[in-house]
């Protein structure tokens, strides 16, 4: 039995392949079902957010590894060869600490950002829902959340905390001087799209429009924060009066296409600028090879993140230091699991012998029903203290 975890993210894949292999929302469900279904994995869990999708799963050996890939080839219309090269493969004390890294913000784009860890609670949520967790996955999800609360609150790595949407709207910033009475459209009404509006809230944008698919749900953001809901038909209009276009739906599709822009370009005279931090991404590529236009995808945020890395590299060494006992911790109690079926069988067979052997004696004693409860008492007893020294034994071996 193996802790695996296949997976993909700003490490190891740029954007166009990240996206390629990006579950929507509720979409990985009938995923986790074909993993169980189909006898890949005993138990799963798909973490899948803008910067990676990672399969988290417990299997019975290496071999799982294609298997996983294979599924997920076909789950989501990619070849299969391209997986290998984009995808890592991490098992037991390495998939501990990946999860556990991740959890903690270590292994984000921007460390520290405050999203991930209500991302991996989401993810291990749906996963118990379709009931595809056991024993393995409940107790590292529930120490992956523990270690994740715990870096945050001992290292203070997420003060003033930094995230995407705040990378983003930086990087705005940093392209016009600054936002102040500046005009934003925010494509997308999710909890993404609201961070980002408090962001340039912040920096006294003069106006935010937010279009969405749904218009209740734009309407809805735009109460809450104070922007204005905008027909998400009228894109061509939309891009002609705003200066900055901040993009973070969930479509599986291209939201902004050539056509739309070029007509807003032809009716205004300043450059128009789009920041998309989806993933799959919103804006088609092809848009940035119109004049005026400028656009940026969450790939480019890394630049951005790089020249704010050592704000944060003394509270991430602290928090690495925090991983390593929890991980030992955790592969301790998961190597026990392996004796737990001899420990059975050796409590099964004490059990055997001790109903034969107080069967006999008490055939050849007259015993009132007092007198023989005690003797049952006894026996159990007898039988627990015995076997209590070479279970313990055993645990400790396999813990060691």
């Amino acid at each position: 039995m193996l802790i695996a975890v296949a997976g993909m993210s700003h490490r190891s894949a740029p954007v166009e392949v990240r996206e390629r292999v990006a579950f929507p929302p509720c979409a990985s469900r009938g995923f986790l079902r074909r993993l169980g279904e189909e006898g890949v994995a005993e138990e799963a869990v798909l973490l899948s957010t803008c910067n990676r999708t990672e399969v988290y799963a417990v299997v019975d050996d290496q071999d799982a590894r294609s298997r996983i890939l294979d599924l997920l080839a076909e789950d989501r219309g990619v070849e299969r060869a391209s997986l290998d090269e984009d995808t890592y493969w991490l098992t037991d004390a390495d998939a501990v600490s990946h999860l556990y890294r991740v959890a903690s913000s270590l292994d984000s784009m921007v460390v520290g950002e405050g999203q991930i860890l209500g991302q991996v609670r989401d993810a291990y949520r749906v996963a118990t829902e379709e009931q595809r967790t056991g024993v393995v996955l409940n107790r590292l999800f529930h120490t992956s959340l523990r270690v994740g609360k715990q870096v945050r609150a001992e290292t203070g790595i997420g003060d003033s905390s930094l995230s995407v949407p705040h990378v983003a709207v930086k990087l705005a910033e940093g392209v016009f001087g600054t936002l102040e009475g500046r005009s934003a459209l925010v494509l997308g009404a999710g909890d993404m799209s609201e961070l980002l509006i408090k962001h340039l809230k912040a920096r006294n944008v003069g106006e935010v429009r937010i279009a969405n698919r749904t218009p209740e749900r734009a309407l809805a953001l735009a109460e809450r924060v104070g922007g204005r809901a905008v027909s998400f038909g009228a894109l061509s209009d939309e891009l002609a009066e705003v200066d900055v276009v901040v993009s973070s739906t969930g479509a599986g599709d291209w939201v902004v296409r050539r056509e739309p822009v070029a007509a807003a370009l032809a009716r205004r005279e300043e450059p128009l600028f789009f920041i998309d931090i989806a993933v799959p991404r919103d804006v088609d590529p092809v848009v940035q090879t119109l004049q005026r236009v400028f656009v940026y995808d969450i790939d480019d945020l890394q630049a951005v993140v790089e020249r704010n890395a050592d704000d944060r590299s003394e509270a991430a060494e602290k928090g690495e230091a925090m991983i390593s006992p929890a991980v030992l911790e955790f592969m301790s109690w998961f190597s026990s699991l392996h004796v737990v079926p001899l420990i059975k069988e050796l409590k099964d067979r004490a059990e055997q012998i001790r109903r034969h052997e107080l069967s006999r004696a008490l055939k050849k004693m007259d015993l009132s029903p007092e007198e023989e409860a005690a003797v049952v008492r006894m026996s159990h007893l007898l039988m627990n203290k015995l076997l209590h020294g070479p279970i313990s034994e055993l645990k400790a071996l396999a813990e060691a």
